[in-house]
C-alpha cells in the first residue's frame, strides 16, 4: 500500500508542533489538520510541489510503501525503494545528553555538509 507519510517529514525536520508550523507558513487550518493527521489520500501536483518547496524534500521523501499483509509482491520490486525506516523521537534527547565537545563535533559535521 502506498501512503503519504508527512509525519516522518515533520519528525526529521524537528517540527514538534506541525499544525502550528503549517498554519504559520500559510496552510489553511483544515489542510494543516489533514497533513498532521496523515489524512491526505490524494494530492494535486501544485500542493505537492508547495509542500516539497516548503520542506526542501522530494515526493519520494513523502511517499511510503508497506505491502499488504498477504501481498505477493516480489522483494526486488521497485516499490520497496519507497519503504522508509521509522524515525526515533529520541535523537534530540541523545544529543542533549552528550558532552559539549561531542555536540560541537556534530555541529561541525553538519556545517561541513552544506
Amino acid at each position: 500500500m502506498l501512503f503519504f507519510n508527512f509525519a516522518r517529514i515533520f519528525k526529521l525536520k524537528g517540527i514538534n508542533r506541525p499544525f502550528s508550523y503549517l498554519t504559520s507558513i500559510g496552510y489553511s487550518a483544515n489542510y494543516a489538520t489533514k497533513l498532521t493527521k496523515n489524512r491526505v489520500m490524494e494530492i494535486n501536483l501544485v500542493r505537492l510541489e508547495k509542500f516539497c518547496r516548503d520542506f526542501n524534500c522530494t515526493p519520494n521523501d513523502i511517499l511510503d510503501f508497506r505491502p499488504y499483509q498477504n501481498d505477493t509482491i516480489p522483494n526486488d520490486h521497485a516499490l520497496h525503494t519507497l519503504t522508509k525506516k521509522e524515525i526515533s523521537n529520541e535523537i534530540t534527547a541523545k544529543i542533549n545528553a552528550l558532552p559539549i565537545e561531542k555536540i560541537q563535533q556534530i555541529h561541525d559535521i553538519i556545517k561541513n555538509m552544506e
